[in-house]
């Protein structure tokens, strides 16, 4: 790596008092953000690419504490350190928990919270490639009696995810920004979330900072483009939005000093594995667009452009 950010640790064992704010948003393009982000990832090099560099199980930033450190090492972490939070609101995850983790991927969370806790995790999540994948593992890992895989987009729960409500806890991770109306997906969990005060959301989102678009407005147009997104999130409109509905803000963790050391992860491995022959045969206009894309997120980070943490919601 050519270097290597500030280390940060786990989020603390209590809640913050208050979240950090961010307020830019913008929108770059018309097209629909469910079907931008289903071309994206149904893409077959795309799933390739996810599947051999970023590991194939998770999809989502990592927490680093070591230089050494894996891109799954560092996911892992980040999973553990969420369910950690969740303990710190006073809600462990227990057996009769039933999770609701949307945008799930490979269902490496979901895997990693059903082995752990013994609790079962309904996903939902659009890519059909992924959830192939996601359901094989599954078998794989004789988890398919905690874990169900259900097709559809998170701005409007499908009625298999409807009929399972209400859901003690509602996570995802790095997903959000696939979404054109995040307050549609707080309506949509605000529906879904169970209304005991045990209820709890949490979540992870790769989001603009503030005055981003306007300090690097080229660059972020890049950034969004690859991906297709009509607009980015930010931590003080999501807070915001949960605090309309009535939810209790349990904090935000600022971790942000991890994001661009995973992507620059990311960016090496692709590398070794271009130089290596491992994507041959693969459409190499797609990886160099994944290659651009992971470059520009990394100087979005250096340039304070970006904003990652957890995010943590109570009834």
């Amino acid at each position: 790596m050519k270097k290597f950010l500030r280390l940060v640790s786990p989020p603390p064992s209590r809640p913050a008092s208050t979240m950090t704010s961010s307020t830019t948003t913008t929108s770059t393009t018309t097209d629909s953000a469910t079907d931008s982000a289903r071309t994206h990832y149904d893409t077959p090099t795309t799933d390739t690419f996810y599947t051999l560099i970023w590991g194939g199980s998770d999809i989502h930033t990592g927490i680093y504490t070591s230089p050494t450190d894996t891109i799954r090492t560092a996911s892992d972490r980040t999973v553990s350190a969420m369910a950690s939070t969740l303990a710190s609101t006073g809600v462990p995850i227990l057996p009769h928990h039933h999770i609701l983790d949307l945008g799930a991927g490979y269902g490496g969370p979901a895997r990693h919270l059903a082995r752990t806790f013994g609790c079962r995790v309904t996903c939902l999540n659009l890519s059909l490639l992924q959830n192939e994948r996601h359901r094989a593992l599954n078998r794989a890992a004789k988890l398919t009696h905690l874990i169900d895989v259900v097709e559809g987009s998170f701005e409007s729960f499908p009625r298999e995810v409807v009929e399972k409500a209400p859901f003690d806890i509602v996570w995802s991770q790095d997903s959000f920004l696939h979404s054109s109306d995040r307050e549609k997906i707080v309506a949509e969990i605000d529906r879904a979330l169970t209304h005991f005060s045990s209820g709890r959301v949490i979540f992870t989102d790769l989001m603009a900072s503030r005055d981003a678009f306007e300090k690097q407005p080229a660059l972020m147009k890049l950034m969004m483009d690859r991906l297709g997104l009509t607009s980015l999130g930010a931590v003080e409109p999501y807070t915001q939005a949960f605090v309309r509905l009535g939810f209790v803000n349990w904090g935000y963790w600022d971790g942000v000093a991890n994001f661009g050391v995973h992507y620059q992860k990311v960016a090496e491995e692709l590398e070794r594995a271009r130089k290596g022959k491992m994507m041959k045969g693969l459409d190499e206009a797609v990886l160099e667009k994944q290659a651009m894309g992971m470059r520009n997120w990394i100087r979005a980070a250096e340039m304070g452009c970006v904003d990652w943490g957890i995010f943590c919601f109570g009834r």
